[in-house]
């Protein structure tokens, strides 16, 4: 026998288990996150999907849902948990080689590597309690290790990782240099090729950066178990922590930017993550109000807390930027999303699961986002949005953003937010050879109702008020709410779970022509807007007032000013 137990009990990070999922297991009772409860039936196939979920059968082959037996029998010798964790693992081993498996979800990447680290760290227990079983599952880990070191099973991303922490976890425990130091080799590529050098993670997922944090942070935390370098890039990952507390909002979740359903975020140690989630009460706050990631995200807000004001009740917003095909990214470049009050006013739709649904197509299409599209014509799969320019001034921060999404159409959206009103100024240009139709969207959150004139949308959440106004020629105004065909005007909250949420979309028509918007929380009011002449060609002049601030903005063709009286 070359099993290394002392690799296994190291790696084990500890036995803690919950009684109540032991009891649960041993009654029959498989409950996969975020799925409801299963029976499990008298014998298993391990072709099962009682769902139709393919969430559920990717977790159902991990066996991670068994550690809770593994970690009761080693912390306790629990035989009842000891007897099923081995049973099970026998019989998913016996009915699923790599060769003949019973479902292609058997072996799929990421899966793989999970199942290949529960199977190291049982090990000790296996020696203990069934010594002559350790010849089978040495030969378990040892086809488990090949089948990840086959650079053709190589997932990416999150997938590569976990992949890479079992190969790592493996090698260790088979005393197999050259598994080990692959997996090593692998981690230094990925962790330069996931984590840019301001700690921001590839994936376009706000809660992706969050998880893959804590991913990272467990796979280094092996590496040091052994007394190994670390791999050269690791110094990028610590970075994330800071870049998750700006993209979370004033009430605590998440920015729901890409596959990221409301939620805050989760166990990251980080005094800027505990700000954030403890309404400013705890921990420190980043230093800038304003921050630009190069991988394609604007955060910006009024403060952190300061002044008497309560970090709940600022005003934050996003946008963003970037490609259209990330991993766990949606069609979104220059989407907003816009809090204040206490409120998200404006929203990204969510994920809502993986899979084919009506609802996931929805959420995952660039027509759910608030930004503009054309109507009648399919966004390109792999085109890109360009912040083109950004300038930050003490009354306001502007970005040009440039989207090439369709063929032969230029599109620009100019954002512009003023830090003393606190509101958004957005234009959006179309420039076509022929005349298109566009829509501009604007995906409101599921407690705000609305109220539309000609050029208006009073918002309303509770107690609170905000406005959606347009300026200069006519737009057509449109809300939809809770439809089912075509499936619009809901946002997801959960796991297979989603909320009627007002979607208000403002067309307009043409070869070149702009559509300009504000967006404001008013201040026991619902904001106003007028316009003011302005001799600049293409420039045009805006009064807008909160309740808090009457303010006179300028929007000339390259500069923004803040006169103290209309011309």
């Amino acid at each position: 026998m070359s099993l290394d137990l002392q690799v296994a009990e190291r790696q084990a990070l500890g036995y803690a288990y919950d009684p109540k999922a032991v009891e649960a297991l041993l009654a029959g009772r498989v409950t996969l996150l975020p799925h409801p409860e299963w029976d499990l039936p008298d014998q298993v196939t391990w072709r099962e999907d009682p769902f139709q979920d393919r969430n559920w059968v990717f977790q159902f082959h991990m066996l991670r849902w068994l550690d809770p037996l593994r970690r009761a029998a080693s912390a306790d010798g629990h035989d009842e948990a000891y007897e099923m964790w081995f049973r099970y693992v026998r019989d998913w081993t016996e009915k699923n080689p790599p060769s003949k498996p019973q479902t292609w979800w058997a072996w799929t990447d990421m899966s793989d590597g999970i199942r290949a680290l529960q199977l190291c760290l049982a090990a000790p227990l296996v020696a203990e309690r069934s010594p002559q079983e350790l010849g089978w599952l040495e030969e378990t880990i040892r086809t488990h290790a090949v089948h990840l070191a086959d650079p053709a099973k190589q997932g990416v991303a999150n997938h590569a990782l976990h992949q890479a922490e079992g190969l790592f976890v493996c090698g260790r425990a088979l005393r197999d240099s050259s598994l080990w130091e692959l997996a090593l080799e692998r981690m230094d590529a990925l962790i330069v090729e996931q984590y840019d050098e301001q700690g921001v993670n590839a994936e376009a997922a706000i809660a992706y950066h969050d998880s893959n944090y804590l991913w990272w942070e467990k796979t280094l935390r092996r590496i040091d178990i052994e007394r190994l370098e670390r791999p050269a890039g690791a110094e990028r990952y610590r970075l994330a922590p800071e870049e998750i507390a700006h993209a979370t909002r004033p009430d605590g979740t998440l920015v729901t930017i890409g596959d990221t359903d409301p939620q805050p975020p989760k166990s990251v140690r980080s005094p800027f993550v505990q700000y954030v989630t403890s309404d400013g009460a705890r921990g420190m706050a980043p230093k800038d109000r304003v921050k630009v990631y190069d991988a394609g995200y604007v955060f910006g807000r009024s403060g952190w807390g300061e002044n008497g004001r309560r970090f709940s009740q600022e005003t934050f917003y996003s946008i963003g930027f970037g490609r259209a095909d990330r991993v766990h990214g949606h069609p979104d470049g220059g989407a907003l999303t816009y809090s204040g009050n206490g409120v998200n006013w404006l929203v990204d739709p969510g994920k809502y699961h993986y899979g084919q649904s009506a609802a996931r197509e929805h959420f995952a299409s660039r027509g759910s986002h608030s930004l503009l599209t054309l109507e009648g014509q399919v966004p390109a799969k792999n085109a890109t949005v360009l912040l083109h320019k950004q300038t930050h001034t003490e009354r306001h921060h502007e970005f040009v953003l440039v989207d090439n999404s369709f063929r032969g159409v230029r599109l620009t959206r100019r954002v512009i937010h003023s830090v003393q009103g606190e509101y958004l100024v957005i234009v959006d240009h179309v420039n076509s050879p022929q005349e298109v139709l566009a829509a501009q969207r604007w995906q409101l959150g599921p407690e705000v109702t609305t109220s539309l004139s000609q050029h208006r949308v009073e918002l309303r959440a509770g107690e609170h008020r905000a406005s959606l106004m347009f300026a200069g020629t006519a737009t057509d105004l449109s809300e939809v709410r809770g439809q089912d065909e075509p499936f619009d005007g809901w946002v997801s909250t959960g796991w297979k779970q989603k909320a009627t949420a007002t979607a208000v979309t403002a067309r307009k028509h043409g070869t070149s022509f702009r559509i300009i918007s504000v967006l404001a929380v008013g201040t026991g009011k619902h904001p106003t807007m007028s316009s003011f002449r302005t001799s600049e060609p293409a420039a045009f002049g805006l009064r807008i007032s909160t309740g808090a601030v009457d303010e006179l903005i300028h929007v000339g063709r390259d500069e923004v000013t803040f006169p103290h009286a209309a011309p």
